[in-house]
């Protein structure tokens, strides 16, 4: 399968130098250092340009009418934040120690046991034994400790579409964050309408953040499926285009589940949470967005779910049960069989249960909708569809 490839063009969508000193002084980066373009591409040339290559797909699939966006990289802070600079201008900023890790995640994931068949890359099975861990904490093992996985980077066959595909999505998602006029309405009077009570803001910033998932989502399928039709699909075989093209599919796929594994992953180095941080109310959204999205474009769904379980498989590969896993993606729901210990699966009953709490998030989005409305800066919002909460 060939890998999409990174523009050579000019670098557009940096940030100017004067964005990237304002971005630093201003506080709001909590970074240790902004890195200004000549710095970033002598340093980080190919991250550079993996960026670009998304920002230029963004500007084109959700053009921002109001102000400008653009991208920097830093030192220390968030791995990967949107922050206002100027009154119509805006950063995201990203680490590239987390675009490192990203790529160490997908490609140590690939030549591993059910994904290594899948993929037909090389097998490269670990020397530690993962037996009985949770599955972030099994995520956290390979992204952390680099000297585990640095011999599955030069092994045959590793695609980098997987990895592309969750960068895309990661930056989408902070992208919506601006053209949705999230970071307006944060600085705005009205968003301590929101924020009266702990819950009362816990339940706006899911809400925000899952119209951000579910526009991330969107964003990454066009991005991917235009990258496929304009630049991979032309050089492949015509006798393995059917077969290649559901590959490629699957390939992407996996990057955007892995995606919140990631960030998720990223959240607390030195910590070992037991579950999952997002809620997995949050992940059966984007899942019923994703299986929307694909069914739009006409791309079959069930590689929506081929791509969690393959995903799912290849941690099981290496703790030895599903149940060990301790994540929702893995089983959400706990089945009694005996005297012994509940088993984890993953079932359709679990998945529409999740899907009835996310009324408390559509009403509350009914009351942000209006005032969502007067900050938007690109592409429209999602109808309201409930009573106000």
């Amino acid at each position: 399968m060939p890998d999409e490839k990174p523009i050579e063009s000019p670098i557009l969508n940096y940030a100017p130098d004067h964005l990237v000193t304002k971005t630093m002084n201003g506080g709001r980066s909590g970074a240790v250092h902004v890195y200004t373009l000549d710095e970033a591409t002598s340093k980080f040339d190919y991250f550079v340009r993996r960026f670009e290559q998304v920002f230029s797909g963004l500007k084109w699939a959700l053009p921002i009418e109001r102000g400008s966006v653009f991208f920097a990289f830093v030192g220390g802070g968030v791995p990967f934040r949107a922050a206002p600079v100027e009154p119509d201008a805006f950063v995201i900023l990203a680490d590239p120690r987390a675009i490192d890790y990203a790529l160490v995640l997908t490609s140590r994931l690939q030549v591993l046991g059910p994904m290594a068949k899948r993929f037909r890359t090389e097998s490269v099975e670990p020397t530690k034994d993962y037996s009985g861990m949770y599955l972030l904490d099994i995520a956290k093992d390979l992204i952390f400790h680099e000297e585990l996985v640095r011999e599955s980077i030069e092994a045959n066959g590793v695609t980098t579409n997987v990895f592309f595909s969750l960068l895309c999505y990661v930056i989408c998602h902070e992208y919506a964050h601006i053209a949705h006029g999230h970071l307006d309405f944060r600085l705005s009077n009205d968003f301590r309408e929101f924020t009266a009570t702990q819950q009362d803001s816990e339940l706006t910033a899911r809400t925000l953040e899952m119209d951000a998932d579910a526009s991330a989502v969107t964003l990454t399928f066009t991005l991917l499926e235009q990258i496929f039709l304009a630049g991979i699909k032309p050089r492949i075989p015509a006798e393995r285009v059917e077969e290649l093209t559901a590959q490629y599919r699957l390939q992407y796929l996996v990057g955007i589940t892995l995606a919140h594994i990631f960030l998720d992953s990223l959240a607390g180095k030195d910590t070992v949470p037991r579950y999952h941080p997002m809620t997995y109310v949050r992940f059966v959204a984007f899942q019923i967005v994703l299986l929307k999205v694909g069914e739009s474009q006409g791309i079959d769904t069930d590689f929506v779910e081929e791509a969690r379980k393959l995903v799912v498989d290849t941690f099981v590969h290496l703790s030895g049960d599903v149940s060990n896993l301790h994540h929702p993606i893995a089983a959400n729901t706990l089945v009694h069989e005996g005297e012994g210990e509940p088993v984890g699966e993953y079932t359709s009953l679990g998945f529409h249960s999740a899907a009835a709490h996310l009324e408390d998030c559509g009403r509350r989005w009914t009351r942000l909708y209006p005032i969502l409305a007067k900050f938007l800066r690109g592409g429209r919002l999602a109808p309201p569809y409930a009573d106000p909460l």
